[in-house]
């Protein structure tokens, strides 16, 4: 859509949300539909029917086993832990004390905001919707706040706040893209409940205005609308082709489909059956000692049994599992097969989980430019927010993802030891990645405080070192 089209457009609300949907194919619903148990095939009546039995006593409708495996799930929550568990550091060097400043405000909004929990929720949601956004705005302070107390934003009676927008929240995502692929809009169309009634809204953001619509009998009335003074969309939209499972979908519907017949062919075949030739005279009493069942003269009476063992429904589904799991790089880490494993060291940890590793880079690549985008609004933010931090945002910051996985602390600190023993790193290195200090700075400050007692009294601190309370 040109630039001109969107301005056209803008002042019929209906018509610009049908160009931006014909614009923008959307498959949500059916992801969220397989995403959920409830609305697996395996559940569906129409697709698997319950049975009906005809015998001598009538016409009976049988329920028929349906099993549905939340594998969609476990395959979305390890790709966005691998990804997301961990926080996502910001890096930047700061060239002078505005641009520490900067960062300061940035720390506290990040916090304030929980967004590396955000995160996960957001790659969550992505990988199972293939789209998900977050929208920024301000909101006011009380005035005892202390909200950006110990920071050069302590006079800043605003905040910045983010809401996660998303179909399964009841939203409906639609960006808006010139010719050359750059999105001058967005678009949140969504409903809220007035008494009885539903009614219709639409915010539509642009560098330039906010504007908030609802629509109402005699059509789009304005509810409010602001000049939007950073200048940036406050939206991140993230969007994938495709949900995580959608390469081995067909193979989860088998899979489920052989557990609930498998399941059905146990309710049948599980217990005992008795195939009696003849005519059965008597049966022995429930609880009876050395059963013995009574025919007449020629009867005969044996088990039926299966004669063909299961083993060929217990490989389809044991390849099935494997081959859902292999194709979406996604470790099987349940306690079942852990525990079959042995002790690893922590290069044999990193071969065990290369292949989530890569799946994660490759994630990272749309969700990595997302969180991009979001620093570089929230830099944009506070410039206009705080106009001393405004030559401050060329700060280059960027994010920076740690995969998730197992630490082997033991080995970790003995690679540094020996590393600073080796003089190949600096102290001050080593304990930025010692996994044992929460807060390096606060260490340093403490290493060194004990290395100033040391100099100017060694007997003193050793005595300390033997007998910390001597009161005690």
């Amino acid at each position: 859509m040109t630039q001109e089209t969107f301005n056209e457009l803008i002042a019929d609300p209906d018509k610009l949300k049908e160009a931006a949907i014909k614009e923008k194919p959307d498959q949500s619903n059916a992801y969220i539909k397989q995403y959920n148990t409830s609305g697996h095939d395996v559940m569906d009546t129409s697709i698997r029917p319950d049975k009906t039995v005809v015998n001598d006593r009538g016409t009976t409708l049988v329920k028929v086993t349906r099993l549905g495996i939340p594998l969609q799930k476990k395959i979305v929550f390890y790709a966005a832990a691998f990804l997301c568990a961990n926080p996502v550091k910001l890096n930047a060097s700061a060239k002078d004390q505005q641009q520490e400043n900067l960062l300061a405000v940035i720390d506290r909004t990040w916090d304030e905001n929980k967004l590396d929990y955000k995160n996960m929720e957001l790659a969550e949601i992505l990988m199972s919707e293939t789209e998900v956004a977050e929208v920024w705005y301000t909101e006011d302070l009380p005035a005892d706040s202390g909200y950006w107390s110990e920071t050069v934003n302590e006079k800043i009676k605003f905040r910045l706040r983010m809401k996660v927008l998303a179909k399964s929240l009841g939203d409906e995502l639609l960006p808006v893209y010139n010719e050359f692929g750059d999105m001058i809009a967005f678009i949140r169309n969504y409903k809220i409940q007035n008494g009885d009634d539903q009614v219709e809204r639409m915010e539509i953001y642009t560098a330039d205005t906010i504007q908030h619509l609802e629509k109402q009998t005699s059509g789009w009335t304005e509810l409010k609308s602001a000049t939007n003074v950073i200048k940036k969309i406050p939206v991140i939209y993230y969007r994938q082709s495709q949900p995580e499972w959608a390469e081995v979908q067909t193979l989860i519907d088998r899979f489920e489909l052989s557990l609930s017949k498998h399941s059905d062919t146990n309710d049948y075949f599980g217990s005992p059956m008795v195939k009696v030739k003849g005519t059965i005279k008597g049966f022995a009493s429930k609880g009876e000692e050395g059963k013995v069942l009574e025919l007449d003269n020629g009867a005969e009476a044996e088990y039926l049994t299966w004669d063909q063992s299961p083993e060929s429904v217990k490989l389809e589904q044991t390849n099935l599992r494997s081959l859902i799991f292999d194709m979406t790089d996604t470790p099987d880490i349940s306690f079942t097969q852990m525990s079959k494993l042995g002790t690893f060291s922590g290069f044999a940890i990193k071969l065990l989980f290369m292949s989530a590793h890569l799946k994660a880079s490759k994630k990272e690549q749309i969700f990595g430019e997302g969180v991009q985008r979001r620093i570089n609004y929230i830099k944009a933010a506070m410039g206009k927010l705080n106009t001393s931090l405004e030559k401050a945002t060329t700060l280059n910051i960027k994010p920076q993802f740690e995969y998730y996985l197992p630490k082997d602390i033991e080995n970790e600190v003995d690679v540094l030891v020996r590393a600073l023993e080796g003089g190949i790193l600096s102290q001050e290195t080593a304990i930025e990645k010692n996994p044992l200090v929460a807060d390096p700075k606060e260490e340093k400050e403490r290493i060194k405080a004990e290395k100033e007692a040391t100099d100017s009294d060694p007997d003193k601190l050793d005595d300390e070192l033997d007998d910390p309370d001597p009161e005690a």
